[in-house]
Protein backbone atom coordinates (compact mmCIF):
# COMPACT_ATOMS: atom_id res chain seq x y z
CA UNK A 1 0.00 0.00 0.00
CA UNK A 2 1.37 3.43 -0.95
CA UNK A 3 1.41 6.02 1.83
CA UNK A 4 1.70 9.72 1.01
CA UNK A 5 1.79 12.90 3.03
CA UNK A 6 -0.54 14.72 0.63
CA UNK A 7 -2.88 13.32 -2.02
CA UNK A 8 -4.32 15.80 -4.52
CA UNK A 9 -7.49 14.60 -6.22
CA UNK A 10 -7.59 16.19 -9.66
CA UNK A 11 -4.81 17.27 -12.02
CA UNK A 12 -6.20 20.58 -13.25
CA UNK A 13 -4.92 24.10 -12.54
CA UNK A 14 -5.63 24.18 -8.80
CA UNK A 15 -4.62 20.54 -8.28
CA UNK A 16 -1.26 20.89 -10.02
CA UNK A 17 -0.55 24.10 -8.10
CA UNK A 18 -1.50 22.49 -4.80
CA UNK A 19 0.80 19.54 -5.49
CA UNK A 20 3.73 21.83 -6.34
CA UNK A 21 3.38 23.93 -3.20
CA UNK A 22 2.97 20.88 -0.96
CA UNK A 23 6.00 19.20 -2.52
CA UNK A 24 8.09 22.38 -2.22
CA UNK A 25 7.56 22.09 1.54
CA UNK A 26 8.96 18.58 1.44
CA UNK A 27 5.72 16.61 1.54
CA UNK A 28 5.58 13.29 -0.30
CA UNK A 29 2.84 14.20 -2.78
CA UNK A 30 0.72 12.40 -5.34
CA UNK A 31 -1.81 13.63 -7.91
CA UNK A 32 -4.76 11.31 -8.54
CA UNK A 33 -6.20 12.03 -12.00
CA UNK A 34 -9.21 10.31 -13.58
CA UNK A 35 -8.07 11.14 -17.13
CA UNK A 36 -5.19 9.57 -19.03
CA UNK A 37 -3.18 12.77 -18.51
CA UNK A 38 -3.24 15.87 -16.34
CA UNK A 39 -3.96 19.45 -17.40
CA UNK A 40 -6.31 18.79 -20.33
CA UNK A 41 -8.48 21.80 -19.58
CA UNK A 42 -5.48 24.12 -19.26
CA UNK A 43 -4.64 23.44 -22.90
CA UNK A 44 -8.09 24.58 -24.03
CA UNK A 45 -8.18 27.91 -22.18
CA UNK A 46 -7.88 31.23 -23.99
CA UNK A 47 -8.37 29.56 -27.38
CA UNK A 48 -5.16 27.64 -26.83
CA UNK A 49 -3.23 30.69 -25.57
CA UNK A 50 -4.16 30.23 -21.88
CA UNK A 51 -5.51 33.45 -20.39
CA UNK A 52 -4.06 32.48 -17.02
CA UNK A 53 -4.42 35.73 -15.00
CA UNK A 54 -5.91 39.21 -15.08
CA UNK A 55 -4.04 42.35 -14.03
CA UNK A 56 -7.30 43.83 -12.72
CA UNK A 57 -7.82 41.08 -10.16
CA UNK A 58 -10.54 42.05 -7.68
CA UNK A 59 -13.23 40.30 -5.67
CA UNK A 60 -15.76 42.48 -7.55
CA UNK A 61 -15.20 40.30 -10.63
CA UNK A 62 -16.44 37.20 -8.81
CA UNK A 63 -19.80 35.77 -7.74
CA UNK A 64 -20.68 33.98 -4.55
CA UNK A 65 -18.97 35.00 -1.30
CA UNK A 66 -16.87 37.99 -2.37
CA UNK A 67 -15.52 38.52 1.14
CA UNK A 68 -14.14 34.98 0.97
CA UNK A 69 -12.48 35.75 -2.38
CA UNK A 70 -11.02 38.97 -0.99
CA UNK A 71 -9.41 37.12 1.94
CA UNK A 72 -8.02 34.42 -0.35
CA UNK A 73 -6.39 36.95 -2.70
CA UNK A 74 -5.05 38.88 0.30
CA UNK A 75 -3.16 35.74 1.34
CA UNK A 76 -1.97 34.92 -2.19
CA UNK A 77 -2.21 38.06 -4.35
CA UNK A 78 -1.49 38.61 -8.02
CA UNK A 79 2.16 39.43 -7.30
CA UNK A 80 2.60 36.00 -5.69
CA UNK A 81 0.99 34.32 -8.70
CA UNK A 82 3.39 36.10 -11.06
CA UNK A 83 6.32 35.13 -8.83
CA UNK A 84 5.14 31.53 -8.92
CA UNK A 85 5.09 31.46 -12.71
CA UNK A 86 8.50 33.13 -12.84
CA UNK A 87 9.80 30.44 -10.48
CA UNK A 88 8.96 27.73 -13.02
CA UNK A 89 10.37 29.71 -15.95
CA UNK A 90 7.10 31.09 -17.33
CA UNK A 91 7.16 34.83 -18.12
CA UNK A 92 3.75 36.46 -18.58
CA UNK A 93 2.54 39.31 -20.77
CA UNK A 94 -0.48 41.60 -20.40
CA UNK A 95 -2.73 42.17 -23.41
CA UNK A 96 -6.21 43.67 -23.81
CA UNK A 97 -8.42 44.42 -20.78
CA UNK A 98 -5.78 43.25 -18.31
CA UNK A 99 -5.76 39.71 -19.67
CA UNK A 100 -2.46 37.99 -18.97
CA UNK A 101 -0.96 35.16 -21.01
CA UNK A 102 2.30 33.24 -21.18
CA UNK A 103 4.82 35.26 -23.21
CA UNK A 104 4.75 32.50 -25.84
CA UNK A 105 0.96 32.82 -26.17
CA UNK A 106 0.80 29.03 -26.05
CA UNK A 107 -1.14 27.07 -23.43
CA UNK A 108 1.27 24.18 -23.99
CA UNK A 109 4.02 26.32 -22.44
CA UNK A 110 2.03 26.56 -19.19
CA UNK A 111 1.37 22.86 -18.90
CA UNK A 112 4.86 21.84 -20.00
CA UNK A 113 6.53 23.96 -17.34
CA UNK A 114 4.09 22.93 -14.63
CA UNK A 115 4.81 19.28 -15.46
CA UNK A 116 8.55 19.97 -15.38
CA UNK A 117 8.20 21.40 -11.88
CA UNK A 118 6.16 18.42 -10.71
CA UNK A 119 8.88 16.13 -12.05
CA UNK A 120 11.66 18.15 -10.43
CA UNK A 121 9.91 17.91 -7.07
CA UNK A 122 9.26 14.19 -7.39
CA UNK A 123 5.47 14.47 -7.35
CA UNK A 124 3.92 11.18 -8.42
CA UNK A 125 1.06 11.23 -10.92
CA UNK A 126 -1.42 8.37 -10.99
CA UNK A 127 -3.62 8.66 -14.08
CA UNK A 128 -6.82 6.73 -14.82
CA UNK A 129 -7.34 6.86 -11.05
CA UNK A 130 -10.86 8.09 -10.33
CA UNK A 131 -11.46 8.30 -6.60
CA UNK A 132 -14.74 6.54 -5.85
CA UNK A 133 -14.66 6.86 -2.07
CA UNK A 134 -12.61 8.42 0.68
CA UNK A 135 -12.47 6.84 4.12
CA UNK A 136 -11.14 8.46 7.29
CA UNK A 137 -8.50 6.30 8.94
CA UNK A 138 -6.41 6.50 12.07
CA UNK A 139 -3.49 8.03 10.17
CA UNK A 140 -5.35 10.06 7.55
CA UNK A 141 -7.43 8.96 4.60
CA UNK A 142 -7.85 5.91 2.38
CA UNK A 143 -8.67 6.87 -1.21
CA UNK A 144 -10.23 4.09 -3.26
CA UNK A 145 -10.63 3.78 -7.02
CA UNK A 146 -11.49 0.89 -9.32
CA UNK A 147 -7.72 0.52 -9.87
CA UNK A 148 -6.82 0.13 -6.21
CA UNK A 149 -6.27 2.49 -3.32
CA UNK A 150 -3.69 4.71 -1.67
CA UNK A 151 -3.39 6.22 1.80
CA UNK A 152 -2.52 9.80 2.62
CA UNK A 153 -2.24 11.88 5.75
CA UNK A 154 -3.92 14.81 4.01
CA UNK A 155 -6.06 15.16 0.91
CA UNK A 156 -6.93 18.07 -1.34
CA UNK A 157 -10.07 17.95 -3.48
CA UNK A 158 -9.28 19.83 -6.70
CA UNK A 159 -11.59 17.97 -9.07
CA UNK A 160 -13.13 20.92 -10.91
CA UNK A 161 -16.84 21.48 -11.40
CA UNK A 162 -19.38 20.20 -13.92
CA UNK A 163 -18.40 22.41 -16.88
CA UNK A 164 -16.72 20.91 -19.97
CA UNK A 165 -17.18 17.22 -19.03
CA UNK A 166 -15.16 16.26 -22.12
CA UNK A 167 -12.11 17.25 -20.06
CA UNK A 168 -13.13 14.97 -17.19
CA UNK A 169 -14.85 17.60 -15.02
CA UNK A 170 -18.28 16.04 -14.88
CA UNK A 171 -19.24 17.04 -11.33
CA UNK A 172 -19.04 13.50 -9.96
CA UNK A 173 -16.77 14.59 -7.09
CA UNK A 174 -19.59 16.72 -5.68
CA UNK A 175 -21.41 13.52 -4.73
CA UNK A 176 -18.37 12.27 -2.87
CA UNK A 177 -18.16 15.44 -0.78
CA UNK A 178 -21.89 15.73 -0.13
CA UNK A 179 -21.90 12.09 1.02
CA UNK A 180 -19.31 13.18 3.58
CA UNK A 181 -21.70 15.85 4.88
CA UNK A 182 -20.55 18.94 2.99
CA UNK A 183 -23.18 21.51 2.04
CA UNK A 184 -23.59 22.36 -1.61
CA UNK A 185 -25.33 25.04 -3.65
CA UNK A 186 -27.05 24.10 -6.89
CA UNK A 187 -24.78 24.22 -9.92
CA UNK A 188 -25.49 25.80 -13.31
CA UNK A 189 -23.44 26.74 -16.39
CA UNK A 190 -21.55 30.05 -16.50
CA UNK A 191 -19.40 31.64 -19.22
CA UNK A 192 -21.45 29.87 -21.85
CA UNK A 193 -23.06 30.60 -25.22
CA UNK A 194 -26.76 31.43 -25.37
CA UNK A 195 -29.46 29.99 -27.59
CA UNK A 196 -31.85 32.70 -28.71
CA UNK A 197 -35.22 32.90 -30.40
CA UNK A 198 -35.40 33.70 -34.12
CA UNK A 199 -31.65 34.08 -34.56
CA UNK A 200 -30.86 35.46 -38.05
CA UNK A 201 -29.16 32.57 -39.85
CA UNK A 202 -27.50 34.98 -42.28
CA UNK A 203 -25.38 36.35 -39.43
CA UNK A 204 -23.88 33.02 -38.36
CA UNK A 205 -20.13 33.38 -37.91
CA UNK A 206 -20.15 37.18 -37.89
CA UNK A 207 -18.22 39.05 -35.17
CA UNK A 208 -18.55 42.70 -34.20
CA UNK A 209 -17.67 44.90 -31.23
CA UNK A 210 -20.83 45.92 -29.40
CA UNK A 211 -22.36 46.69 -26.02
CA UNK A 212 -24.58 43.93 -24.67
CA UNK A 213 -27.15 44.47 -21.91
CA UNK A 214 -29.13 41.84 -20.06
CA UNK A 215 -32.76 42.52 -19.15
CA UNK A 216 -34.73 40.10 -16.95
CA UNK A 217 -38.49 40.56 -16.99
CA UNK A 218 -37.84 43.99 -18.50
CA UNK A 219 -35.44 45.10 -15.75
CA UNK A 220 -31.87 46.04 -16.66
CA UNK A 221 -29.39 43.76 -14.89
CA UNK A 222 -25.92 44.26 -16.36
CA UNK A 223 -24.07 45.69 -19.38
CA UNK A 224 -20.82 44.54 -20.97
CA UNK A 225 -18.78 45.43 -24.04
CA UNK A 226 -16.64 43.39 -26.40
CA UNK A 227 -16.68 41.19 -29.47
CA UNK A 228 -20.10 39.61 -29.95
CA UNK A 229 -20.27 36.48 -32.09
CA UNK A 230 -23.48 35.58 -33.93
CA UNK A 231 -24.00 31.84 -34.37
CA UNK A 232 -26.51 29.55 -36.04
CA UNK A 233 -28.12 28.94 -32.63
CA UNK A 234 -27.78 32.34 -30.95
CA UNK A 235 -25.06 34.59 -29.60
CA UNK A 236 -21.62 34.13 -28.08
CA UNK A 237 -18.37 35.99 -27.38
CA UNK A 238 -16.80 37.45 -24.21
CA UNK A 239 -19.53 40.02 -23.42
CA UNK A 240 -22.20 37.31 -23.77
CA UNK A 241 -20.20 34.97 -21.53
CA UNK A 242 -20.09 37.68 -18.88
CA UNK A 243 -23.89 37.92 -18.94
CA UNK A 244 -24.52 34.17 -19.09
CA UNK A 245 -24.31 33.54 -15.35
CA UNK A 246 -27.21 35.90 -14.65
CA UNK A 247 -29.04 34.42 -17.65
CA UNK A 248 -28.68 30.94 -16.14
CA UNK A 249 -30.02 32.20 -12.82
CA UNK A 250 -32.99 33.84 -14.54
CA UNK A 251 -33.81 30.68 -16.51
CA UNK A 252 -33.64 28.61 -13.30
CA UNK A 253 -36.31 30.91 -11.85
CA UNK A 254 -38.38 30.66 -15.07
CA UNK A 255 -37.90 34.38 -15.65
CA UNK A 256 -37.59 35.94 -19.11
CA UNK A 257 -34.05 37.04 -20.01
CA UNK A 258 -33.40 39.19 -23.08
CA UNK A 259 -30.11 40.48 -24.47
CA UNK A 260 -30.09 43.92 -26.08
CA UNK A 261 -27.11 44.58 -28.35
CA UNK A 262 -26.07 48.13 -29.15
CA UNK A 263 -24.19 47.81 -32.42
CA UNK A 264 -22.91 51.41 -32.40
CA UNK A 265 -22.58 52.21 -28.71
CA UNK A 266 -20.28 55.19 -29.36
CA UNK A 267 -23.03 57.09 -31.23
CA UNK A 268 -26.10 58.34 -29.28
CA UNK A 269 -29.52 57.50 -30.73
CA UNK A 270 -30.42 61.04 -31.87
CA UNK A 271 -27.03 61.54 -33.55
CA UNK A 272 -27.37 58.19 -35.27
CA UNK A 273 -30.86 59.07 -36.54
CA UNK A 274 -29.52 62.31 -38.00
CA UNK A 275 -26.51 60.53 -39.51
CA UNK A 276 -28.72 57.93 -41.20
CA UNK A 277 -31.13 60.59 -42.49
CA UNK A 278 -28.24 62.52 -44.02
CA UNK A 279 -26.79 59.30 -45.43
CA UNK A 280 -30.12 58.42 -47.03
CA UNK A 281 -30.18 61.77 -48.84
CA UNK A 282 -26.53 61.80 -49.84
CA UNK A 283 -26.22 58.16 -50.86
CA UNK A 284 -29.69 57.45 -52.22
CA UNK A 285 -28.12 55.44 -55.05
CA UNK A 286 -26.73 52.75 -52.70
CA UNK A 287 -28.19 49.28 -52.97
CA UNK A 288 -30.22 48.27 -49.88
CA UNK A 289 -27.62 45.71 -48.81
CA UNK A 290 -24.93 48.41 -48.91
CA UNK A 291 -26.79 51.27 -47.22
CA UNK A 292 -25.22 50.56 -43.80
CA UNK A 293 -22.02 49.12 -45.21
CA UNK A 294 -19.07 50.96 -43.65
CA UNK A 295 -20.99 51.71 -40.46
CA UNK A 296 -21.63 48.03 -39.80
CA UNK A 297 -20.32 44.76 -41.25
CA UNK A 298 -22.07 44.20 -44.58
CA UNK A 299 -24.19 41.18 -43.57
CA UNK A 300 -25.24 42.88 -40.34
CA UNK A 301 -26.13 46.10 -42.13
CA UNK A 302 -28.21 44.17 -44.68
CA UNK A 303 -30.10 42.41 -41.88
CA UNK A 304 -30.87 45.72 -40.15
CA UNK A 305 -32.04 47.30 -43.41
CA UNK A 306 -34.27 44.31 -44.12
CA UNK A 307 -36.02 44.80 -40.76
CA UNK A 308 -36.25 48.61 -40.67
CA UNK A 309 -36.48 50.94 -43.66
CA UNK A 310 -36.61 54.45 -42.12
CA UNK A 311 -33.57 56.13 -40.49
CA UNK A 312 -35.41 56.32 -37.15
CA UNK A 313 -36.37 52.65 -37.19
CA UNK A 314 -32.88 51.65 -38.26
CA UNK A 315 -31.34 53.70 -35.46
CA UNK A 316 -33.68 52.10 -32.91
CA UNK A 317 -32.79 48.62 -34.11
CA UNK A 318 -29.04 49.32 -34.22
CA UNK A 319 -29.17 50.65 -30.65
CA UNK A 320 -31.44 47.87 -29.42
CA UNK A 321 -30.97 44.66 -31.43
CA UNK A 322 -32.85 42.43 -29.03
CA UNK A 323 -32.69 38.66 -28.55
CA UNK A 324 -34.92 36.57 -26.28
CA UNK A 325 -32.87 33.82 -24.63
CA UNK A 326 -34.35 30.32 -24.76
CA UNK A 327 -31.58 28.50 -22.88
CA UNK A 328 -27.85 28.30 -22.38
CA UNK A 329 -25.76 25.82 -24.34
CA UNK A 330 -25.26 23.79 -21.17
CA UNK A 331 -22.36 22.42 -19.17
CA UNK A 332 -20.82 20.76 -22.22
CA UNK A 333 -20.08 24.16 -23.70
CA UNK A 334 -19.58 26.14 -20.48
CA UNK A 335 -16.17 27.36 -19.40
CA UNK A 336 -16.97 27.31 -15.69
CA UNK A 337 -19.46 26.07 -13.10
CA UNK A 338 -21.50 28.42 -10.91
CA UNK A 339 -22.52 26.95 -7.57
CA UNK A 340 -20.78 24.09 -5.81
CA UNK A 341 -19.56 23.28 -2.31
CA UNK A 342 -20.41 26.18 0.01
CA UNK A 343 -17.49 28.42 0.91
CA UNK A 344 -18.85 28.37 4.46
CA UNK A 345 -17.33 24.87 4.67
CA UNK A 346 -13.68 25.98 4.26
CA UNK A 347 -11.23 28.59 5.56
CA UNK A 348 -10.28 31.27 3.01
CA UNK A 349 -6.71 31.48 4.37
CA UNK A 350 -5.93 27.79 3.76
CA UNK A 351 -8.96 26.19 2.06
CA UNK A 352 -8.98 23.52 4.78
CA UNK A 353 -12.36 22.14 5.75
CA UNK A 354 -13.83 23.56 8.94
CA UNK A 355 -15.37 20.23 9.86
CA UNK A 356 -12.65 17.79 8.76
CA UNK A 357 -9.02 18.48 9.64
CA UNK A 358 -6.48 17.79 6.87
CA UNK A 359 -9.12 17.85 4.12
CA UNK A 360 -9.01 20.74 1.63
CA UNK A 361 -11.33 21.88 -1.19
CA UNK A 362 -10.10 24.20 -3.95
CA UNK A 363 -10.91 25.87 -7.25
CA UNK A 364 -14.08 25.34 -9.20
CA UNK A 365 -15.42 22.80 -6.71
CA UNK A 366 -16.39 25.74 -4.49
CA UNK A 367 -19.33 28.10 -4.88
CA UNK A 368 -17.13 30.77 -6.51
CA UNK A 369 -16.99 31.76 -10.16
CA UNK A 370 -15.64 34.79 -11.96
CA UNK A 371 -16.00 36.86 -15.09
CA UNK A 372 -14.42 35.97 -18.40
CA UNK A 373 -10.81 37.07 -18.76
CA UNK A 374 -8.54 34.95 -16.57
CA UNK A 375 -10.37 35.44 -13.29
CA UNK A 376 -11.39 31.82 -12.77
CA UNK A 377 -7.88 30.52 -13.40
CA UNK A 378 -6.58 33.16 -10.98
CA UNK A 379 -8.80 31.69 -8.26
CA UNK A 380 -7.62 28.19 -9.19
CA UNK A 381 -3.91 29.10 -8.80
CA UNK A 382 -4.62 31.01 -5.58
CA UNK A 383 -6.70 28.31 -3.88
CA UNK A 384 -4.32 25.55 -4.95
CA UNK A 385 -1.29 27.41 -3.65
CA UNK A 386 -2.86 28.20 -0.27
CA UNK A 387 -4.09 24.64 0.21
CA UNK A 388 -0.78 23.11 -0.87
CA UNK A 389 1.24 25.41 1.38
CA UNK A 390 -0.87 24.60 4.38
CA UNK A 391 -1.00 20.87 3.71
CA UNK A 392 2.77 20.70 3.34
CA UNK A 393 3.86 23.22 5.95
CA UNK A 394 4.57 20.69 8.72
CA UNK A 395 7.21 19.01 6.54
CA UNK A 396 9.06 22.23 5.68
CA UNK A 397 11.82 21.99 8.28
CA UNK A 398 11.97 18.22 8.52
CA UNK A 399 15.55 17.55 7.40
CA UNK A 400 15.15 13.81 7.90
CA UNK A 401 12.93 13.53 4.84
Amino acid sequence: MSLYDVAVIGGGASGITAAIFAARCGAKTVILEKNARIGKKILATGNGRCNLLNANLSEDRFYGDREFVKKAFYNFPLSDMLSFFESIGLPCTELENGKMYPKSLQATSVLDLLREELSRLGVEILTDFEVKSAEKTKNGFKLISSNGFISAKKMIFACGGAAAPQFGTDGSAYKLLTSMGFKMKKTFPALVQLQTENTPKALAGLKTDAAATLFVNGKKIKSTFGEVLFTNYGISGPPIFDLSRQVSEALEKVDTPEISIDLLSDIPYHELTELLSARQKQFSYLKPENFLNGLLPKKLGAEIYKRAKTPRDMAQLIKNFKFKVIKTMGFKNAQVTAGGICTCEVLPETFMSKKQKDLYITGEMLDIDGDCGGFNLSFAWCSGALAGQDAGCEYKNDKSR
